[in-house]
């Protein structure tokens, strides 16, 4: 059977070069462990980039943790064509912000903005603003290719790591008076948050 898989999705990318593009995404996502093979089926028979962005949106929906979810995000990005990574970066970030998980789409924002190339990172900031408007999340670039993610105001810490990181709660648990807490990680672990304040330097 899977032999039969294979010889057709071959016969697939031969006819279509989208769903060579597609078949490469998946097989980059499975060597980068964010997903199994068999997610990633949905993935390679997707033969245009919405179909792809919803396949690593329900993906993205069902991950256990932020960091899972902003995982899939950035390896799909990284491997999928470019033109994908607007639409990857809407559909992610209303799966997770229409259910509410605002710490999920802190996290999948962040990650699919400094994953995207520059020369579409401002498209897939404004795919992320306008998938997030239910929640008020705001994603805002920094002068080094990063972003800073503030939801109702408060600037969030959007990598996985926080005190709220199931996406259950309520609001960003994870600020003290506007800023982001450290964490309790050590000083190489983990990410640092990014200044909010690009014109100033850390």
């Amino acid at each position: 059977m899977r032999k039969t898989l294979t010889a057709f999705s071959i016969a697939l990318a031969l006819a279509s070069g989208q769903a060579m593009a597609d078949q490469a995404t998946a097989d980059k996502m499975v060597a980068a462990d964010v997903v199994t093979v068999e997610q990633a089926q949905a993935i390679a028979a997707a033969t245009t980039d919405e179909a792809l962005a919803e396949a690593v949106a329900a993906l993205v929906a069902n991950a256990k943790t932020a960091e899972a979810a902003a995982a899939i995000v950035k390896a799909a990005i990284e491997a999928a064509p470019t033109t994908a990574a607007e639409a990857i970066t809407s559909k992610a970030v209303a799966a997770v912000a229409v259910a509410g998980k605002e710490v999920f789409a802190a996290a999948v924002a962040k990650a699919a903005v400094e994953a995207a190339p520059a020369a579409v990172q401002a498209k897939v900031i404004s795919a992320a603003n306008a998938a997030a408007q239910t929640i008020d999340m705001v994603v805002s670039p920094t002068v080094d290719g990063k972003a800073v993610v503030t939801i109702k105001g408060d600037v969030v810490v959007s990598a996985a790591g926080g005190p709220d990181d199931t996406g259950t709660g309520t609001g960003p648990s994870n600020t003290t008076n506007g800023m982001p807490n450290g964490g309790s990680g050590g000083g190489g672990g983990g990410d640092k948050p990014v200044n909010p304040n690009p014109a100033s330097p850390n």
